[in-house]
């Protein structure tokens, strides 16, 4: 077994280990309906925006958004990059907000190999996404001596910082406010009682779970926070639906529901929700009129898988 071995690491130095090549676009097609990646501003991203592919070694989701909430320096500290860098405009004709890259390396067991891949798009004001690809990771040469191959979109990936507005609109984010939902609570130190500590309990009794309180910035062990969604009418007379949000926490998908007697199903409300010009840590919808004098909305949060 030792002399097996033996053999095995002198091929492994003297023979370059190719990862192949790593193709990602963020291009709608008929299967994805990703559309142009903006700025906080809601301004496409500027062609010449970097976009850099490669690993967060041994790290989970959560420890990469801990990291994040430190700041963009350290995120970047432990990011070990694949190939060289690229940028928006990329493969699109020089269209801002949209690129289709395939970057290549090679190394000696470098340390992105086994890894998942990831992307870290960064503006020049310091603004960022970061997004994984669950189950997808770099690979050294096969025994075949083929080059792996990774087709990927970015749609499928799970964007772990960078700002949401539904399924299809993705914006860069500076850095989120707070960490992982563990870190997060581990900041109260008042919750003691561990049955307590769990994302659906609610530890100050005002009816929101924990987890819809790391969501929308509230705070789990009080019981006086402000409501995380209500309606408002602007000087114009129009009505707004408006709910709280924590920017750049994109893996938490917020959904308005709504209800005509609380006794019908709630179904998501259709409309198009946007930032609010007022606040960067609130979201909002306006409501189209006629609409019943009784009508009941909710907002509800869920982490993505």
């Amino acid at each position: 077994m030792m002399k097996l071995r033996s053999i095995l690491l002198a091929t492994l130095a003297s023979t370059p280990l190719f990862a192949g090549t790593v193709v990602i676009t963020s291009v709608q097609d008929d299967s994805h309906s990703l559309q142009p990646l903006t700025a906080l501003n809601g301004i496409p991203l500027a062609v010449g925006t970097q976009v850099r592919v490669g690993a967060f070694p041994g790290l989970s989701d959560d420890q990469v958004l801990d990291l994040a909430a430190q700041g963009l320096p350290q995120l970047t500290a432990v990011f070990v990059p694949f190939g060289i860098p690229c940028s928006i405009g990329q493969g699109v004709e020089g269209a801002a907000g949209g690129f289709e890259i395939a970057v290549k390396d090679s190394g000696a067991a470098p340390a992105w190999a086994g890894q998942t891949v990831s992307l870290l798009i960064q503006t020049a004001g310091g603004e960022f996404i970061v997004a994984r690809f669950p189950g997808k990771i770099f690979e050294l040469e096969t025994a075949t001596g083929l080059e792996p191959l990774l087709s990927l979109h970015l749609a499928d990936a799970k964007v772990i910082v960078g700002n949401r507005q539904g399924s299809e609109k993705l914006a860069t984010a500076v850095s989120p406010s707070v960490g992982s939902f563990s870190t997060w609570l581990a900041g109260f130190p008042s919750i003691t009682d561990p049955a307590l500590k769990f994302p659906n309990a609610d530890a100050d009794s005002d009816g929101r779970s924990n987890f819809l309180e790391y969501a929308t910035g509230g705070d789990p062990a009080s019981s006086n926070d402000p409501p995380p969604c209500w309606i408002s009418t602007d000087p114009s007379g129009n009505l707004w639906v408006r709910f709280s949000r924590v920017p750049g926490l994109a893996a938490i998908d917020y959904r308005l529901e709504s209800s005509g007697d609380l006794m019908t199903p709630w179904l998501e409300t259709t409309g198009t929700v946007e930032p609010d010009p007022e606040s960067a840590n609130t979201m909002r919808m306006q409501l189209t009129t006629p609409i019943s004098d009784s009508h009941f909305f909710r907002l509800n949060v869920e982490s993505a898988p």
